[in-house]
């Protein structure tokens, strides 16, 4: 959960006697309880840790050497929370600090396009920033700090919408993230160890938490998670394959189905639109195969169905269909509807149809649901990972014998969305 984006300017200040002071000025402070305020605020963010995000951002330890970044992800030192970072230094050589505060269990990953979002509307505010304090111009100052607050206020509201997944967005997580994409083809191969799964996905990202990884998988219950006692080699006496392993049970695929909610309202009402719609609907359905779909359009799906503002209007669409000059005003105020109606469009998630007094009007094309499969598939795979026992990648048989008692037991289960 984000406790606040707190936003400071770098200032040096120097003494009388030529010494200096650097300091971080605050500029407007926002938190999302009320425990926090700017008396207090240095229990989440203590000075040391600011300057410390200030060398990363500088020092270009992020991006290009010998540059400075504008963006950055890190754990604070002193005290226990992550941060995502916004750097912007203006033309004069102003240089201000935008810092996301989050818990240390939150996944700040699936936030950093909205943390991004605000970067780039923040770049345009500090420049009149400090435009309007160099010319002195108090008025405009004021203008431009309530402006400012208002714009973390925001990031913070959609902050909160994008923590409250449900299960169509959790299933994007998977396919959103290079890291459990990874490890679900690990488990489509063979049952693994939760230590060699971790081995393996550090590679990707090095400070990765794998429990975080992990957390759709098993809220959606596709994968189940036991201890194996391990063997003895009877030669060394070395104890091998013991500890947590992860078994899938349930493979997913984010899938495009037909909006049949939309469909038998047409039929219901004999509206007009329904032989239009159909056509179109018929027509994209006749070339797709949701099991031959290029991994690089899923992930778009993904990355979209993780957008509040486009899946608002996603769920909306579902049971509605509206004339393209009165699309309902549910977009965020920074939301931008012909873009991301043209996202939409190109991505084949909405159509148009024209009606016979040449109207135009915006359809749902297809619905987005996850297809649950029983991996069959896995039983010759950990038949032949247990005969190679001895080797990498081999299994025990008392893993072996763990995967197939799962698969067996979760057969009937069915995972509803």
């Amino acid at each position: 959960m984000i406790q606040g984006i707190l936003a400071f300017q770098f200032k040096i200040n120097q003494k009388e006697t030529g010494e200096i002071e650097p300091q971080f000025e605050p500029n407007q402070l926002v938190f999302r309880e009320d425990e926090y305020d700017e008396e207090n605020f240095s229990e989440l963010l203590v000075e040391n840790d600011i300057f410390a995000i200030f060398y990363q951002h500088t020092t270009g330890l992020s991006s290009v050497k010998y540059s400075y970044s504008n963006f950055y992800e890190g754990r604070l030192k002193e005290t226990p929370y992550q941060v995502m970072s916004y750097f912007k230094q203006v033309a004069d050589g102003s240089q201000y600090l935008a810092i996301s505060i989050f818990e240390l269990d939150d996944e700040i990953e699936i936030f950093e396009d909205l943390i991004k979002i605000m970067g780039n509307r923040l770049d345009t505010i500090f420049d009149k920033l400090t435009r309007a304090r160099n010319s002195k111009q108090l008025s405009l100052i004021e203008n431009i700090n309530i402006r400012l607050k208002n714009e973390l206020k925001f990031t913070i509201f959609q902050i909160d919408r994008l923590s409250n997944l449900d299960k169509i967005q959790k299933t994007a997580l998977i396919y959103n993230s290079p890291e459990r994409l990874k490890i679900l083809e690990i488990l489509r191969e063979s049952p693994t160890s939760k230590k060699e799964i971790k081995k393996t996905v550090e590679k990707m990202a090095p400070n990765v938490n794998i429990d975080i990884l992990l957390q759709p998988f098993l809220e959606l219950n596709i994968i189940r998670r036991d201890w194996i006692k391990g063997e003895k080699n009877k030669k060394t006496g070395e104890l091998t394959h013991q500890g947590e392993y992860l078994f899938l049970v349930k493979d997913l695929i984010l899938s495009r189905v037909p909006n049949d909610n939309l469909l038998n309202h047409f039929k219901e009402t004999n509206n007009e639109l329904l032989p239009l719609y159909k056509e179109k609907v018929i027509e994209f359905f006749s070339n797709y195969d949701p099991y031959t779909e290029p991994i690089e359009e899923t992930k778009k799906l993904a990355s979209i169905l993780l957008n509040p503002d486009v899946y608002d209007f996603f769920v909306l669409m579902r049971h509605n269909h509206y004339p393209l000059d009165k699309i309902p005003k549910i977009f965020s105020e920074f939301a931008v509807t012909e873009i991301l109606l043209d996202d939409l469009k190109k991505l084949n998630i909405i159509s148009e149809v024209i009606d016979k007094n040449d109207r135009k009007w915006i359809c749902l094309l297809t619905d987005i649901k996850p297809l649950i499969i029983f991996p069959e598939y896995l039983l010759p795979k950990i038949r032949a990972a247990y005969k190679k026992q001895k080797t990498n990648g081999g299994i025990t048989y008392e893993i072996a014998k763990k995967a197939l008692s799962l698969l067996e037991i979760t057969y009937p289960e069915k995972v509803e969305f």
